[in-house]
Formats: C-alpha cells, sequence, structure tokens
C-alpha cells in the first residue's frame, strides 16, 4: 500500500475482525461470533491487522449517524448556515428536532446511533493497543517494519479523533482508554473528568503523535507528525475557550493560544502544506489529499466490497437533478446565501448582509458584488452545477422547495459522471476523500488565535491570503458559463486593517464562516465563541418569515449548546451517566 491504506483492504481485515467481535445493542458491549485463540491474534500480522480495522472504523459512516466523516446533520442544519431539508419535516424528524431546538429530545434516535458508532471505533482502536502493548517490541518492527511506540501515537490519534467528536458533540463523553478491563467500562461515569479535563485528556492523546510519529508516512492516510500538531492545536482553539457548567464562555486561556500559534508556525516552517490555487480543488476528487489536505478518512470505490467506502454520511444529501434521484436532505439557508455579498470595496456588509436583494440565482449573483466561493457552496437557479457549464440548475433540484427553498449544497458533492460517484440502492455515497482538516482553516486558527491575544497586524495578512485564494484567476475560471462569462459580479477585496480587537473577531468569524461552509464547522464554532444564544435566534426571528419550519425555533443557552447524553445509555449505566443541563 504505497498510496493510501485502501478500503479493500479493510475488507479482507474484517474476515478477521468479525471472527472475534460483533456489535451488540449495548454501548461498548461486544460479543464473540465465533471461535479463535487469544494466540491466534499475537502475531505481528494479526495485530498489524487489528490496527488496519480500527482505521477501517473511520469509514463507517452511515446515513443516520453522521459520526466521522461529514457532520452535516450537527454542525450545518444546527447553524444559521443551513436547513434539514429531506421531504419535509417529518422526513428525518430526529434532524428536524435538533434543527429547531425546542423539540431537543434525549431520546433522539439518530444521536444515540451515533454515539454507539463512534464508541464501537473507539473499542477497536483500544483492542489494537492492547495487542500492541502485548506483543514483543522487536519482533512486530522485524515484521511490520515500525516501531510499536509509532503504532500506538496513531491508535491514539484515531482515538483522540473519536473523543473530539464526541465531546463537541455532547461535551461529557465517558473517556475509556486500553487499561479499561471491557467488563469494567459500563461503570466509568461521564462525569470522572471535568470540561477542562476532557480537553486536556484529548489533547494528550495529539501530543503522543508530536512526539512519536513521522514526518512522512508511506501509506496515506496514517497521521503524521503536522497532522498531530495540527490536530492538538484544533482541540486547543476549544479548550481556550473556557465555558462555565451552564455552557457559557467566561474566559481564554491565552497560554493555550500561544500554544497553538506555535504549533502553526512550526508547520508552517516545514512547507508541507499550502493553499490551493483554486478553491474549488478542495472539493473534486482529483484533487484528493493535496497539498491542502492536512488529514482526511480515506474513502474508495469498486473495491470488491458490495457498495464501496464511499462517504455515507452524505447519502441523503444529494440533489434529484439529473443523474442523481435522492434526498435532498442538508440545504442552505437563505441566509448563508446573503452573507455571500460585497461592498464596492469587495468586503462582507457583516451586518447589513440581510436585507436588501436576496440571492435565489444568477440574475441575483450577477446584479450585486459577490464573493465567489458562493458559486462553489451553493447550488442556485440558472448556476452551473458543480463546475459543470452544461448542467445548468434549476428548480427540479431540489425535493421540496415549498419548506426548504431551491437551494442545495455542493461542496460534498460529485458529478454523476465522476469515478468517485456510486449510486447504492435509492441513495448515493461520494469515494472522494473527506478532509476533516484542511490548511486553509488551521491559517484561520492562527488568525483567530493571534486576534485574541491582541497582535491584530499579524493576523491581517493570514485573512488577506485566504481572500486572495477566493478572488484568484484559477478559482474564478471554473465558475463560467458555458460562453464563458462569469456568473456573478465578483467582487473580493482585501482588508488594509482589521480595526479593533472587537472588529478583528468580526471579520475573522465572518471569514471563518465563507471559506468553511458546508463543511460541518459553523455551529461549533458559535458554541466555543460563546454566541450560538445570539446569533442563531436572531437568525430565527429572521428566517422564519422565509421558511416556516422555524416558525417555532428557539435556541435555549444553557441547554442548546450541546446535545443531550443520549437517554438509552444512561438506562444502561442504570443511572451513572449524568444528563447535561436542560434535558432533565
Amino acid at each position: 500500500m504505497n498510496r493510501k491504506i485502501q478500503m479493500h483492504t479493510y475488507l479482507a481485515i474484517f474476515s478477521l475482525l468479525l471472527i472475534f467481535t460483533s456489535c451488540s445493542e449495548e454501548f461498548l458491549e461486544f460479543t464473540p461470533t465465533g471461535v479463535v485463540s487469544s494466540g491466534d491474534l499475537e502475531t505481528p500480522a494479526a495485530v498489524e491487522a487489528m490496527v488496519v480495522a480500527a482505521y477501517a472504523s473511520l469509514g463507517n459512516d452511515g446515513l443516520l449517524a453522521h459520526q466521522y466523516g461529514d457532520l452535516w446533520a450537527w454542525g450545518t442544519t444546527r447553524s444559521d448556515d443551513g436547513y434539514k431539508g429531506g421531504g419535509g419535516i417529518g422526513d428525518q424528524f430526529p434532524t428536524h428536532q435538533t434543527e429547531v431546538f425546542t423539540l431537543n429530545d434525549p431520546n433522539n434516535f439518530n444521536a444515540n446511533l451515533n454515539w454507539r458508532w463512534i464508541y464501537a471505533g473507539i473499542s477497536r482502536v483500544n483492542d489494537a493497543m492492547r495487542r500492541i502493548k502485548a506483543i514483543d517490541p522487536a519482533a512486530y518492527q522485524a515484521e511490520v517494519g515500525v516501531s510499536v511506540d509509532q503504532r500506538l501515537a496513531e491508535m491514539r490519534f484515531l482515538r483522540g479523533h473519536y473523543q473530539f467528536i464526541l465531546k463537541i458533540l455532547h461535551k461529557y463523553p465517558v473517556f475509556v482508554d486500553e487499561n479499561v478491563p471491557k467488563e469494567e467500562i459500563i461503570n466509568i461515569s461521564n462525569r470522572v473528568l471535568s470540561d477542562q479535563e476532557g480537553w486536556a485528556y484529548i489533547a494528550d492523546e495529539f501530543r503522543a503523535g508530536v512526539t512519536s510519529l513521522p514526518d512522512v508516512q508511506a501509506d496515506e492516510g496514517r497521521p503524521t507528525k503536522n497532522a498531530a500538531r495540527a490536530y492538538l492545536a484544533k482541540v486547543l482553539m476549544y479548550k481556550a475557550y473556557i465555558q462555565d457548567d451552564n455552557h457559557q464562555v467566561i474566559s481564554i486561556n491565552a497560554a493555550e493560544l500561544q500554544e497553538a500559534v506555535d504549533l502553526i508556525t512550526t508547520i508552517e516552517g516545514t512547507n508541507e502544506y499550502a493553499l490551493h490555487d483554486d478553491y474549488a480543488k478542495n472539493f473534486l476528487w482529483e484533487f484528493e489529499s493535496g497539498i491542502e489536505s492536512v488529514w482526511a478518512v480515506m474513502r474508495s470505490i469498486n473495491d470488491g466490497s458490495n457498495q464501496g467506502r464511499g462517504n455515507f454520511s452524505t447519502g441523503l444529501t444529494s440533489s434529484l437533478g439529473p443523474g442523481y434521484g435522492c434526498c435532498s436532505f442538508n440545504q442552505p439557508s437563505q441566509n448563508l446565501a446573503n452573507a455571500y455579498k460585497t461592498d464596492e470595496n469587495g468586503l462582507p456588509l457583516h451586518g447589513d448582509f440581510n436585507a436588501g436583494l436576496q440571492i435565489q440565482s444568477i440574475e441575483d449573483t450577477r446584479a450585486t458584488n459577490m464573493d465567489p466561493r458562493i458559486a462553489h457552496t451553493i447550488g442556485l437557479i440558472g448556476m452551473p452545477f458543480k463546475y459543470d457549464p452544461n448542467r445548468i440548475y434549476d428548480e427540479s433540484y431540489s425535493r421540496v422547495p415549498g419548506v426548504y427553498g431551491f437551494k442545495m449544497g455542493m461542496k460534498d458533492q460529485e458529478l454523476p459522471s465522476s469515478p468517485a460517484f456510486r449510486q447504492y440502492e435509492a441513495f448515493f455515497s461520494i469515494a472522494r476523500n473527506t478532509d476533516q482538516i484542511r490548511w486553509a482553516e488551521v491559517l484561520l486558527w492562527k488568525a483567530e488565535a493571534l486576534i485574541e491575544l491582541n497582535r491584530i497586524g499579524e493576523a491581517l495578512p493570514i485573512i488577506n491570503q485566504i481572500r486572495r485564494r477566493a478572488i484568484s484567476n484559477a478559482s474564478l475560471s471554473r465558475i463560467m458559463d458555458a460562453g464563458g462569462n462569469p456568473t456573478g459580479n465578483w467582487n473580493v477585496g482585501e482588508y488594509t486593517d482589521l480595526g479593533s480587537q472587537d472588529n478583528a473577531r468580526q471579520i475573522l468569524r465572518m471569514e471563518r464562516r465563507l471559506e468553511l461552509a458546508f463543511e460541518s464547522k459553523r455551529f461549533f464554532d458559535l458554541v466555543r465563541w460563546g454566541i450560538a444564544e445570539e446569533t442563531l435566534n436572531q437568525y430565527f426571528n429572521e428566517e422564519r418569515s422565509r421558511v416556516a419550519h422555524l416558525t417555532d425555533a428557539l435556541f435555549t443557552a444553557g441547554r442548546d449548546e450541546y446535545l443531550a447524553i443520549p437517554q438509552q445509555q444512561i438506562t444502561i449505566s442504570q443511572g451513572l451517566y449524568v444528563q447535561n443541563p436542560g434535558y432533565n
């Protein structure tokens, strides 16, 4: 495997894995389905198989549990960026519940399924780590070609990734490592660690990677030292915003922001990553794992499995346009479309963007100044869809426009003609690798940290670098119409000054939204910044006049920043797990 950890290799591993473990109904409970001796699993080859099986969990996305690849149901549709979409309010009602917040329920089926699947991944990691620790290091090194320390660091990186997702979703997950006997797992509370202690625990997973991972991996998809640095910086950008027991930000830890800056500066010094010349390259299969991809979940197609190992977490988000057919979930909000408007200097309108012209079509993008990133992110009437000038987006692409409007997301899509596109049953999967961290976001973390450290002048060139790429000739060339004409009055300017710290903060936050929209970041940003209530309730007050499904939507501070601990898991723990505030 000299290119990536191929998904078809995982299939061979599954046959081994299923011999000795299968998932039951209970959290982290696995029972044997075949007969194999423990000794059979203690050879270097068998241990390595368990390692690859742990990697395979990264691709175990599902239509209803969006846990590893794309967190759209948790990060986009709970924010001001998107609507649930689909066939109406009742279609995937659990996601409607989390979108409007007033119906938040500890018995949310999808949230419980998500919890179980993530812990299944953690269980695989812990199983692999127990075996790695039990094997002779010299024999392992001789046969596998890497050290035990490196493989353990890889596993801790994966476990840190799983734990990070649980943390941003539920705040107080259960932390279980390889040293906990399986029979003792059910006796561990989700409140053993405080909020800050939980973040420190996750940070330590990536610190191990910074210490023990190599600079380069022969197999694409295995984390490197720089990937660990970047993920550690990501954790610190959450941990630094200290919350009280009601999820409100009460202080910001400057030392942790400085550590994030230092980590990113170190990565920059290696010259391993850069921005693509063309923004579109982040969202096309032929450029996967390019210079902007820091770490991604590997995907495959036509690999010998029944359906391939594509991104099933977005299996419901395809449009109804020609060659697709289902199911029109995860639709952009009108608020997001309006946010791409710019002034005569090409700068975002900030507080005024939602007034005046409502961006719906190519006529609108040509009628006012616009940031061209909208053409990479949102399907609009009359615009080319996914960079095909001969495929014009129209009203038929949306399933129930009377409820959710006509717009559809594009970043997670590929054209039906793409080698990475595959239909399975009534649904679709995309076998493009799913970026978890890309370089533009890392740069924006650095700019954010610098602004919070009141080093505003150092943040200015970073933000302008991101904006220059948005308006580059390469980025614009891919969003022309069939006649080679611009599809919008594209106008993105650079800032000459970020102004005060508060003004710089608003600029940074808008830039993150425009650059990363529909990449499942937005809701989690609002929570870590401590502005979820004010932002979302203002959004609901304005947006409910456009879409009726938000009529009763209301964000309640102190509860809605996090999902409930699934009631099913509290029941299994016989009441040991403590429910999050507001759900009792």
